[in-house]
């Protein structure tokens, strides 16, 4: 029987005071910054099932929620919003998570540690589809690109990073200025950092080349909401997007990137893994990340959904449909969620921020604007 799914709602240092609250029809702004909406059966917040969670609810009969063969809901489903920057941060394959959550197990790091990179096992593909105007750093920026952008900021502390990404392979390239970057000691970053930041206020926005001033101008919000953050540099190497509503990002192991602001619904698998490079008062590792990054450029990262509203990408985990056109019959086990807007489900009403649980062998009946999360 399809089930009522009560998300749970994270708050963090960059979400909003608003937005979670007006989309789910609570009174605003909020006393914390909320940031993110669970809906899934994550360990750290399953969502509420009547009486029970829906952890729990899967474990107690994981052939009657999922079907044969599973025992876990394989991805998580989110509401996010931004209204600060998340930090710069990159996610590991199945297999580097495996190997980091053991070996940090041999350590006897808690996993509630402060220090503690790998929570789980598993990888984290994921992805965010817009629902208001969304910002993002995603990838790194063709090199091309990159050294057109330092040449036009006039940084001299910049000169040796030009000469780094000039001739040869460009994911070397890019890989040797951000580890230079990266372990640069203190004494050598902050005058990098300062000179960076100077240069910024210099740029003259309304007669440069228009990528460029608006990839300074999001530079600039940076350096203002993390100053003397490393996080600013590996910004300069990264596209920067902005998603309009209904298009989308998919971010794969090792693409580094950073939410900057926006309201948007994530899907991912189900992990917590995350190593952070910068733009965070969490925990940073360096080494891990550097260990963890790709480096190859991508030209455009955007991804736009199918005429049917499927999302495409390669996770095994998960797939995302948002319904458009004629109602859509969805077969379990899934999350229906309503964002931005109520849906007809199954000839009732759905109101903005709420969800259903459909387990295996049911269905449900999803009208336009319906978010529809399944396993592929």
């Amino acid at each position: 029987m399809n089930c009522p799914l009560e998300g749970v709602i994270r708050t963090y240092a960059w979400g909003s005071h608003t937005a979670l609250a007006e989309l789910t029809g609570r009174p605003a702004p909020t006393e914390q910054p909320e940031a993110e909406l669970w809906l899934g059966a994550h360990p750290a917040a399953p969502s509420r099932v009547g009486d029970t969670d829906l952890q729990q609810l899967i474990a107690a009969d994981p052939q009657g929620q999922l079907g044969p063969g599973r025992e876990q809901l394989p991805f998580l489903l989110k509401l996010l919003a931004a209204e600060r920057a998340l930090s710069i941060q990159v996610h590991p394959t199945k297999a580097q998570a495996q190997e980091g959550f053991a070996r940090e197990n041999q350590q006897g790091i808690p996993l509630d540690a402060y220090e503690r990179n790998y929570k789980d096992d598993n990888h984290k593909p994921e992805l965010l589809v817009a629902l208001t105007p969304f910002e993002a750093l995603a990838g790194f920026r063709p090199v091309d690109r990159t050294r057109e952008l330092i040449q036009a900021l006039e940084c001299p502390e910049l000169d040796s990073c030009v000469e780094m990404l000039g001739e040869g392979e460009p994911a070397s390239n890019i890989r040797a200025v951000l580890t230079t970057w990266m372990t640069m000691p203190t004494d050598q970053l902050d005058p990098l950092l300062d000179g960076l930041v100077a240069a910024l206020e210099r740029v003259d926005r309304a007669t440069t080349t228009p990528w460029i001033a608006e990839v300074v101008g999001v530079l600039r919000v940076l350096a203002e909401q993390y100053p003397g953050d490393r996080g600013l540099l590996c910004a300069l190497l990264l596209n920067y997007v902005v998603l309009q509503p209904g298009e989308a990002l998919f971010l794969d192991a090792g693409q580094l990137h950073a939410y900057v602001q926006g309201t948007g619904v994530e899907i991912m698998a189900n992990s917590d893994n995350v190593l952070r490079g910068g733009l965070t008062s969490k925990h940073i590792d360096v080494e891990e990340l550097l260990r963890i990054v790709r480096c190859d450029p991508v030209d455009d990262p955007r991804i736009l959904p199918t005429p049917s509203g499927l999302y495409p990408t390669p996770a095994d985990e998960f797939q995302l449909r948002h319904v458009n056109g004629e109602p859509v019959q969805v077969s379990g086990p899934a999350i229906v969620l309503a964002a931005a807007e109520s849906v007809c489900v199954d000839g009732e009403e759905l109101a903005s921020g709420q969800a259903l649980w459909v387990p295996a062998r049911s269905a449900a009946e999803c009208g336009p604007g319906a978010f529809v999360a399944q396993v592929p």
